[in-house]
């Protein structure tokens, strides 16, 4: 397969568990956003100067969580290629989800998010993007203004360049979402089992990322005999 479709549907791929991560948090835990912090910020200073919040204490946990699971990332990209911390990202989604399944329903839902917390920022400085884009796999504002400017670009000056740009983040739109709504429908059927379901596109990415790995080290391979040659 060739290397830039790789990469498209590799990045495709966790954008759908991405989806399937933010609905799942929305869905079952009181609709709290388990893939970002601007909210949780914004509750979290309106607490910081004066409103009284019981959750203030799992809120600045949750904040902790996140960015932890960043500066994982800076660390370990010193340390390994960038598919294996791609591969890492993809099993913490995995394990995310098994464990999802099991923290019981009337647990504080802030800690009940935890592994999504971890695993989604995790994510996403894991995933950047692909065909040259830059794109969050876990959340959709600037996905939907690329995609939005990039046709409207399009439409006044015919800039092919924008129209690819238009195309590729509305993609990524429609994967995100198709994991919200698919999400949604294990969820309403089996509640907090519905985790399992994200087993799936797991799976799906772990032998995506190995193919990118392969074709890594085959490229590396090569340029070493075309140097010694």
């Amino acid at each position: 397969m060739d290397k830039a479709v790789l990469e498209r549907r590799l990045h495709l791929t966790v954008t759908f568990i991405g989806g399937f991560m933010g609905c799942y948090a929305i869905f079952n835990r009181s609709d709290i956003f388990g893939s970002a912090q601007t909210g949780n910020l914004i509750s979290f200073v309106m607490d910081l100067v004066g409103r009284t919040d019981a959750e203030i204490f799992f809120r600045f946990s949750a904040l902790l969580i996140y960015i932890f699971a960043m500066v994982s990332t800076v660390f370990l990209s010193h340390k390994m290629e960038r598919t294996t911390l791609k591969f890492i990202s993809v099993l913490i989604d995995g394990l995310a989800f098994v464990l999802l399944a099991f923290l019981p329903q009337d647990m504080d839902p802030f800690v009940a998010l935890y592994p999504i917390f971890f695993a989604t920022a995790f994510q996403w400085c894991s995933f950047k993007g692909a065909d040259g884009f830059n794109s969050s796999s876990i959340f959709s504002t600037n996905n939907l203004r690329q995609c939005t400017t990039g046709f409207a670009e399009y439409l006044y000056s015919r800039d092919s360049e924008a129209l690819r740009r238009g195309i590729f983040y509305g993609k990524v739109l429609l994967s995100f979402h198709f994991g919200v709504a698919v999400c949604f429908l294990f969820c309403s059927r089996f509640h907090l089992a519905g985790a399992w379901a994200g087993l799936l596109p797991v799976c799906t990415a772990l032998v995506l990322v190995n193919e990118e790995r392969a074709l890594s080290r085959a490229a590396e391979k090569e340029e070493v005999l075309r140097v010694h040659a």
